[in-house]
């Protein structure tokens, strides 16, 4: 298996970035769409045989590979190394990433009329630093990653987004620009602590468990809100969540797949690798407030979502609220709470992004993103009412499809949890439970009014999908329905990766 290399996976979306741009690359719309398409298909296609030759039983790092300069590890006197490597959990990741692009790219046909050179050499810059975000095993090369996804996300928003795009994207730098401030000092400052109790130079994730005989308590609780910050911005929960519907109101529909299906799923990635993995006392710890915080996400933005006027701020709010059953199944410290945490986070990616799909199909059509305006179209639209009913569906969470095994798992863990606040348990589990019935409402009330209302005369000459949406949307139902139906099938990847972390946390 020489043939499967990780730093390729990652910098091959790199090279054909830096072609597209160049010169004399052909700027001719067809031809950079048909060239990137070529692409994306044949890097997912390379990523599933990772997940074709991947050992699930194997406890531990795969594929491992460092880049070297000259034959020297980078910054080898200051212990930071370009190593790579993907367990069963962060490889799920990556084969999800390769194909969210895919989708987009074949959906940015119908949208992007502008820049195209620009556009696609963005999106695979983008694929690249967050597929770095989930193999790097040194976290400072994990924190160059991090930064450089701010860059092409940036430009994909401003530049092809509504006249208030590019407000929304300084919004969105500017936000995460401040609060990975606080993850860099928390990486710099665990870095050299480490270094002042051991003696060795290190920043590889693996060997940064915390001893509490090494480090005091105190100092383990500051790095680890600081990482906390860090991440809950991109996952994002309330209190730091305002950037989420603003950005995707405002973004063209082919980034709103991209930000829905890549980004959220690395802060969840981020949480569990540093926060869970290498300070298990302090989330021990702060488990309760988390899983308190989990409940709020989805209560409160359940109840935005209804307030909403515009389908893409509904959506968006929707996935916050998803979110919060994420947080609550980590917080629960166990193996069925973590495997329904983890793939409720896939199963949400992959479900929302085809959500944005279906919206991307609406507005292409009616020019508009407002609920009011829109009813009835699953009249003269009937292929894209019956995927968006499948999908719909999945997202309240219907038996056999994608978003129950993950919901079911996340309340039994919360059920059975032994955190010493029973009773609060057994409260936030029921919540969780109404929650789930709560979301039906706003999301059937989303089907309901775009498809199913009275039909406006303006609509009545629309026409339903064409070939290629056909596709996209049965491909993506297909993938909904086989997960609903054989969850074990993404469970049992990464089982081996929740009973490493779960014996690092002790419980």
């Amino acid at each position: 298996m020489n043939f499967l290399s990780l730093i390729w996976l990652i910098a091959a979306p790199i090279i054909i970035a830096i072609i597209i741009m160049f010169p004399h690359f052909p700027n001719h719309q067809v031809k950079v769409r048909r060239f990137a398409k070529w692409f994306a298909s044949l890097h997912f296609v390379y990523s599933l045989l990772f997940l074709a030759f991947f050992d699930s039983s194997l406890f531990g790092m795969s594929y491992e590979k460092e880049l070297t300069f000259f034959g020297m590890s980078w910054l080898k006197s200051l212990g930071i190394s370009a190593k790579f490597a993907v367990d069963g959990m962060t490889l799920l990741f990556v084969v999800l990433t390769t194909f969210i692009v895919l989708i987009t790219l074949f959906m940015s046909k119908i949208h992007i009329r502008t820049k195209h050179k620009l556009y696609y050499s963005m999106v695979f810059l983008l694929e690249a630093a967050i597929l770095g975000i989930f193999c790097a095993k040194d976290m400072f090369m994990f924190f160059v990653f991090w930064e450089l996804s701010l860059i092409p996300l940036y430009f994909l928003v401003s530049q092809w987004g509504n006249s208030e795009a590019r407000r929304a994207a300084m919004k969105f730098t500017l936000a995460s620009f401040a609060a990975n401030m606080f993850l860099f000092f928390g990486m710099l400052i665990l870095y050299y602590y480490n270094f002042a109790v051991s003696n060795v130079l290190t920043a590889n994730i693996e060997t940064l468990n915390m001893d509490s005989n090494l480090y005091p308590v105190w100092f383990q609780v500051m790095v680890f809100v600081n990482f906390l910050i860090g991440f809950v911005v991109r996952i994002p929960f309330v209190l730091f969540h305002n950037w989420y519907p603003d950005i995707q109101s405002k973004a063209s529909a082919p980034v709103n797949i991209l930000i829905s299906g890549l980004l959220l799923n690395t802060g969840v990635y981020g949480l569990i690798r540093f926060n869970m993995q290498t300070f298990p006392e302090i989330f021990k710890m702060f488990a309760p407030v988390l899983m308190v915080w989990g409940l709020v996400n989805i209560i409160y933005s359940g109840g935005l979502c209804v307030m909403q006027t515009g389908i893409k701020k509904m959506i968006s709010y929707a996935n916050i609220s998803t979110m919060g059953f994420v947080m609550v199944g980590l917080a629960s410290l166990n193996q069925t709470g973590f495997n329904g945490a983890v793939f409720c986070s896939i199963a949400a990616a992959i479900v929302f992004s085809a959500l944005y799909v279906v919206i991307s199909c609406v507005v292409f059509r009616t020019k508009s993103t407002y609920i009011t305006a829109l009813g009835g179209l699953g009249q003269v639209m009937p292929k894209c009412m019956y995927m968006a009913l499948i999908i719909c569906f999945a997202a309240v969470g219907i038996p056999f499809l994608i978003m129950f095994s993950p919901k079911i798992m996340i309340l039994t863990g919360a059920m059975l949890s032994n955190l010493d606040q029973q009773l609060m348990v057994k409260i936030a589990a029921f919540i969780g439970l109404c929650a789930i019935a709560v979301s039906t409402g706003y999301i059937m009330f989303f089907f309901y009014k775009v498809f199913c209302s009275v039909l406006l005369d303006q609509w009545k000459k629309l026409k339903d999908l064409s070939p290629q949406e056909t596709a996209i949307l049965s491909a993506m139902c297909l993938i909904i329905i086989y997960l609903g139906v054989n969850p074990m099938s993404v469970i049992s990847v990464y089982q081996s990766v929740s009973s490493i972390i779960l014996d690092v946390l002790q419980v």
